[in-house]
C-alpha cells in the first residue's frame, strides 16, 4: 500500500514512480511467498491497482494505492501482504491503451454525466491482464478500469 502523490518522484506510467515501485515490492513478495499464493486460490494473470480516494483528497491530492491479485480463499496471508475486501457495487467496465491519458476525463466528465451515473465510491480499479498487457512502454498494452458506478 502507497499513501500520497505516487507522482512527486517521477511522472505516470514509469516505474520509477511510487506505483511502479509498489509493484516491484509486490512481484518480490509474490515471488517469495509463491507456494502461500498459490494456496489460497490467486490467479496471476490479472494484477489489480486500486486508487482510493480519501475525504482530503481534493485538497491534499494524496491517496491510497494498493496493488495485488484476487485471491478466493483466505485461509492464510503472508505478513507483509493483506486482503482488501471492496463494497458489492455495480461497475462500468472500460478497456484502454495503457498511454490513453484523454479516458478517465471521457469516462468521469462525459460517459457518466450522459448516461446518468455517479461514482458509488471513491475508487477506480485498473485490472492489468497478462494477455493484453505487455508492460507501460508497450504503446498496444491494454488495461481494463472498473468504476464503482450508481444511478444518480
Amino acid at each position: 500500500m502507497y499513501y500520497g502523490n505516487p507522482f512527486h518522484s517521477a511522472e505516470e506510467w514509469t516505474i520509477e514512480n511510487e506505483v511502479g515501485k509498489l509493484w516491484q515490492r509486490f512481484m518480490t513478495l509474490a515471488g517469495k511467498y509463491a507456494s502461500i499464493l498459490s494456496s489460497i486460490g490467486t490467479n496471476n494473470n490479472i494484477g489489480y491497482e486500486i486508487h482510493i480516494e480519501p475525504e482530503e483528497y481534493k485538497t491534499t491530492k494524496k491517496y491510497y494505492v494498493f496493488v495485488g491479485v484476487e485471491v478466493t480463499n483466505i485461509k492464510e496471508v503472508p505478513l507483509e501482504m493483506f486482503v482488501k475486501i471492496l463494497p458489492e457495487t455495480r461497475y462500468a467496465n472500460f478497456t484502454t491503451k495503457v498511454h490513453d491519458k484523454d479516458s478517465g476525463a471521457y469516462i468521469f466528465k462525459e460517459w457518466m454525466p450522459q448516461k446518468g451515473y455517479g461514482q458509488a465510491y471513491p475508487y477506480v480499479i485498473e485490472a492489468y491482464d497478462s494477455r493484453r498487457f505487455k508492460g507501460i512502454n508497450d504503446s498496444e498494452s491494454e488495461i481494463d478500469w472498473f468504476i464503482p458506478v450508481k444511478k444518480v
